[in-house]
């Protein structure tokens, strides 16, 4: 019979030597440099739920335990994650939403299901009423999809999106559009010495009939715009603006960035940010016009992130920065020679000028009769 040495567990004594240094090590981690490489403020409260996950990270590295490794990064990349998400908040929801974080953690570390799911819960309560939670209605019956297929503007109905208050609000008509913002426009119009009437019908054509859907900016990631090349977790096709696909680990599988609901383009837009938060949001075509966060700077935001919040803020925001988008594009100018080829060349690329000249001069009428 072949011996066989035997094999013992860590002893008491070793096991509290492994976790006073884990200990010791997480209590002298720089903070500080972490929150300046993550560009993030933590509060005192994250600060020691940072400081107890690099702990138990510690400790699953003394004792071998890839999985318990793992499994602490993952809790802390999912806080900074949601700091992130909260920097965003209102004060009120940022304390409510902390309150829920902390209870989750609590609930985890103890192994409370019950506990996780219930902030669960509450936190998707808080964010249905910032509405960050796409809930959108059902489909429209057939009868009022042949109505709006007559129409030559191409607006979503009104029961697909939630009226809002204030400039978040949607509008279903030429008429309801022009009665919102059509003093804006007009103003705007003045400035650039461009006939409004033009101005509210490029508005019109470029826009997909609101810039917020249930009063969330109306977003699409642009995987091609965020890697420039396929990665194990971003992907996209030939040409480069289909197929988009991402997923959080290269063991999981793949989902599609455009699904027909805003849910699926924030989740990517909120992994993305996990990797890169500034690249993240110069890769999302955003708002009433759908103006790609790269352009930032043309719109007179200090970043990406800036602009999205801004233009969160209502379609006057959307409106005034479309206005700084296609000055900085020098099409201004064929508008006021009412040179409409030019500028649908100049603003859509050299295909389909002729539809989108028509399109652009049913909506002149449309909007000059509202």
């Amino acid at each position: 019979m072949k011996w066989k040495e035997p094999t013992f567990g860590a002893t008491p004594m070793l096991k509290a030597l492994t976790t006073a240094n884990a200990h010791r090590k997480a209590k002298a981690f720089d903070l500080a440099a972490e929150q300046e490489k993550q560009k993030l403020n933590y509060p005192d409260w994250a600060q020691t739920w940072l400081r107890k996950y690099k702990e138990d990270w510690y400790i699953a590295q003394a004792n071998g335990d890839e999985v318990g490794m793992r499994k602490a990064q993952k809790l802390a990349e999912g806080l900074r994650s949601k700091l992130r998400e909260m920097a965003t908040f209102p004060k009120w929801a940022q304390e409510q939403m902390q309150k829920e974080t902390v209870r989750w953690m609590t609930a985890e570390a103890s192994g409370d299901i019950m506990e996780k799911l219930a902030a669960e819960k509450a936190g998707r309560a808080i964010r249905e009423k910032l509405g960050l939670i796409d809930t959108s209605a059902k489909s429209p019956s057939q009868d009022t999809k042949k109505r709006e297929e007559a129409k030559p503007l191409n607006i979503p109905k009104t029961n697909e999106l939630e009226t809002g208050k204030g400039d978040k609000s949607s509008f279903g008509s030429v008429a309801e559009f022009k009665k919102k913002y059509g003093d804006v426009i007009k103003k705007l119009g003045v400035e650039l010495n461009v006939d409004p009437n033009l101005l509210g019908a490029v508005i019109l054509v470029e826009s997909g009939g609101s810039g917020f859907v249930n009063g969330k900016l109306k977003i699409r990631f642009e995987v091609h715009h965020f890697v420039k090349y396929p990665t194990s977790l971003f992907s996209f096709g030939k040409p480069t603006y289909k197929e988009h696909r991402y997923r959080e680990n290269p063991k999981m599988e793949w989902k599609k960035v455009h699904t027909g609901k805003q849910s699926s383009e924030y989740d990517t837009l909120n992994f993305a940010i996990t990797q890169n938060e500034e690249k993240a949001y110069r890769a999302i075509s955003m708002g009433l016009t759908q103006i790609l966060g790269s352009n930032y700077n043309a719109l007179g935001y200090k970043s990406a992130k800036e602009m999205f919040q801004k233009f969160n803020t209502g379609h006057e925001e959307q409106i005034k920065g479309f206005v700084l988008f296609i000055k900085d594009a020098n099409l201004v100018n064929k508008l006021q020679k009412n040179d409409l080829r030019g500028f649908v060349s100049g603003y859509n690329g050299k295909g389909n000028i002729e539809q989108y000249t028509k399109k652009l001069k049913e909506n002149i009428s449309l909007y000059k009769n509202s």
